[in-house]
């Protein structure tokens, strides 16, 4: 199977990022045509990169394209709501979840984040709920929930 220009242009930002060259890779994501720049592959390790670099703004619109283009990634959701988090932008990490597909809720990462958000917010009824829910849901984040200084109080 010949290699087309994409297939070698993402494979060469996957090496430059694979060898501490996130720079690099995203230099050569830039020289890929417009048509391509919208590929869930250049958007996906796009957002990566923008996240290792510290590039909050960048990542969290390529994360919101990421979600536009398939909503029903529940994993892509929690990352742009972390983006906006680093943002301090806690109201908008709250909106960005809750635009998450329906079946999110029953993902017990999702709840997680959405129970810190909502009690970054004041709304701490809220907030002990969705924890709650997150801990039937994924028992294994127990101790990530008795760690975080916002949720630890709402445990009891």
């Amino acid at each position: 199977m010949p290699f087309t220009h994409f297939s070698r242009t993402l494979e060469a930002a996957v090496g430059y990022f694979e060898l501490g060259m996130a720079e690099d890779a995203l230099h050569e994501l830039d020289t890929l045509p417009e048509e391509d720049q919208c590929e869930e592959d250049v958007l996906e390790l796009r957002s990566v990169l923008n996240q290792h670099l510290g590039r909050w703004e960048a990542a969290a619109a390529t994360c919101e394209r990421l979600c536009r283009l398939k909503a029903t990634d529940t994993e892509r959701f929690i990352v742009w709501g972390c983006c906006l988090y680093e943002l301090g932008r806690i109201a908008e990490c709250r909106e960005a979840l809750i635009q998450a597909h329906p079946r999110a809720r029953d993902h017990g990462l999702w709840n997680f984040h959405l129970a810190c958000y909502e009690a970054m917010l004041g709304n701490l009824e809220e907030a002990r709920r969705l924890i709650r829910r997150s801990l039937v849901l994924d028992p294994a984040l127990t101790g990530m929930a008795r760690r975080n200084e916002k949720l630890a109080p709402l445990l009891g």
